[in-house]
């Protein structure tokens, strides 16, 4: 819902008929999903969590999305054509990340992270 609504909602900063507002009605309440998505999995996770398990440092996933964000960024405006598509490939390679790490019980927590990441 999130993708279908970002391609209908026209590309300008407000809408300007009704079919752009409920794209952007759709994207603001898929938003939210996503989000809450996120959120509850980590409950999910910090429910079942053990005495014995490792201390988290999940700030520390910070790191690597500045220096991917900055990289981009910095070669945006050196000029360098189709920066973008790197953008979209480390986003998705975060987001099947996400997606593999989610199907094991052990690497539940890094693969929540990674989602998060995939999709910011």
């Amino acid at each position: 819902t999130a993708v279908g609504g970002l391609l209908i909602m026209g590309g300008g900063y407000f809408p300007s008929n009704f079919t752009q507002a409920l794209a952007s009605l759709a994207v603001l309440i898929s938003s939210v999903n996503i989000a809450g998505g996120f959120l509850v999995t980590k409950r999910m996770l910090d429910m079942f969590k053990r005495k014995t398990d490792p201390e988290e440092h999940n700030y520390l996933y910070a790191i690597p999305s500045v220096l991917t964000l900055g990289g981009i960024g910095a070669a945006y405006y050196s000029g360098i054509a189709s920066v973008y598509q790197m953008g979209y490939l480390a986003a998705s390679l975060c987001c099947i990340g996400g997606i593999t790490g989610l199907a094991s019980q052990s690497t539940a927590r890094i693969g929540n992270a990674l989602g998060l990441i995939g999709v910011s």
